[in-house]
Order: C-alpha cells, then sequence, then structure tokens
C-alpha cells in the first residue's frame, strides 16, 4: 500500500457550545431526537477501528487529549491539544499523522493546526469559523470550519480545507453526530468524516471514520 493521507481537522473541529442536557427513556420505542452538543475542547479515548483496503485488513488508531499546554500561534498565546491518527496494515504503519491543536477558551475559538504526516510537516490556519447549535437535533446540519493549508514555512498555500456536520436518528438514547472535512494538499483530495454517537446526557463515543484513501473511501468500524 502506498502513502496514504488523512484530514486532520474533523476530531479537533468538534466545535461546540455547551447546552442543557436532555432526558430520554432507554426502553422507549422511538429514537431520541436531539442530544446536548459536546463542550469544547473535547477529549476522544484511544478508539481503535478497523476496515479493508482492497481485501486487506487495516487499522485505524485515533486519540485526542485537550489542555496539553500553551503556546504560541499566529501571534497569539493559545491553549494546546494533542492529536495522534494512525493506518496501519497488519502491524505496519501506512499512515502516521500527529497534530496539534491551538485555540483560545472562553469562548472557544479555534485557531489553526501544526501537524506532521509521514514525517511532512504543515500547518492549517481557520479562515471561517461556524458554531453548531448548542443542541444536535437530527435533521440539521450546516457548515463548521474552513482553513488554509500552509508548507511548513507558514507562507506557501498547499491547499485548503472545509468541514460540515449533520445530526441523524441512532437508537432510543443517542443520536449520530457526523464531522465531514473534505479539501485538497498539494492537488490531492482529501476527505474524512468521523461518526459519533451523543447521549442524552452529552457523552460522547467515535464509532466510524471513513478516510478517502488512495481515491478509495474506507470504513473503520469497531465491528469491521
Amino acid at each position: 500500500m502506498t502513502a496514504l493521507r488523512l484530514c486532520p481537522l474533523v476530531v479537533f473541529l468538534m466545535l461546540a457550545a455547551c447546552g442543557d442536557s436532555g432526558n430520554s427513556d432507554p426502553s422507549a420505542s422511538t429514537n431520541l431526537q436531539s442530544a446536548p452538543t459536546p463542550p469544547q475542547p473535547m477529549s476522544v479515548a484511544p478508539t481503535t477501528l478497523t476496515g479493508t483496503v482492497s481485501g486487506d485488513p487495516v487499522t485505524l488508531e485515533l486519540s485526542e487529549t485537550p489542555n496539553t499546554g500553551t503556546a504560541t500561534f499566529a501571534g497569539q498565546v493559545a491553549e494546546t491539544g494533542d492529536i495522534s491518527l494512525s493506518v496501519l496494515e497488519g502491524n505496519t504503519p501506512v499512515v502516521s499523522q500527529t497534530v496539534t491543536g491551538y485555540y483560545l477558551t472562553d469562548p472557544y475559538t479555534p485557531l489553526g493546526l501544526s501537524l506532521t504526516v509521514n514525517g511532512v510537516s504543515e500547518q492549517v490556519r481557520f479562515s471561517s469559523i461556524n458554531l453548531p447549535p448548542a443542541t444536535l437535533t437530527v435533521g440539521s446540519s450546516g457548515p463548521l470550519t474552513s482553513g488554509v493549508y500552509y508548507a511548513a514555512d507558514g507562507v506557501t498555500v498547499i491547499g485548503s480545507i472545509m468541514e460540515t456536520y449533520s445530526v441523524t436518528a441512532n437508537d432510543p438514547t443517542s443520536v449520530k453526530y457526523s464531522v465531514t472535512a473534505t479539501g485538497t494538499v498539494n492537488g490531492t483530495p482529501t476527505s474524512e468524516t468521523d461518526v459519533y454517537t451523543v447521549s442524552a446526557s452529552g457523552s460522547v463515543a467515535l464509532i466510524e471514520v471513513d478516510l478517502l484513501l488512495n481515491g478509495q473511501t474506507v470504513q473503520f468500524t469497531a465491528g469491521s
């Protein structure tokens, strides 16, 4: 398998405002229709999902740790959070990506990212930010964030990316919150959709990642 590229924005940009928790009856026959948007910065426990590429099994490993310190980004002192995302074929890494996200607090405002993809350093600076509503309602969707990719020098533009969200029904106790990032880097299309369940109490779990890898969309799930 040749080198692959992942979108770094989706996990970092679960942009959110704190909402009021709702109530649901787990025994109800209807699906939950709304849930509070998770507060930021969001923490994602180490998660392993599996999929197949051309019949070969592949594994995706992801984790996100917020509030790891402070640093200066784009002339502003910002809080930082770390993201680790990799794809393995057997025990061999075919994608290795580490990301540091920079954001302001009160209110939560993401500024950008510094990332290393298979040893190549890049930056993303956000040019447009939209927060989803405080409550995730089934059937809702909209834009989130757009940004520009730069080479390691922070000057040379190498691509762009934009992000949207949608909310769909899942089960009586949770809704599905999908965040999709699409764009191009050095002329190569990128696409990633992360699918989370969000409960009526606001708890979050990553259940699916759909990645465009070498022109093929690969679905990673817990049950692949």
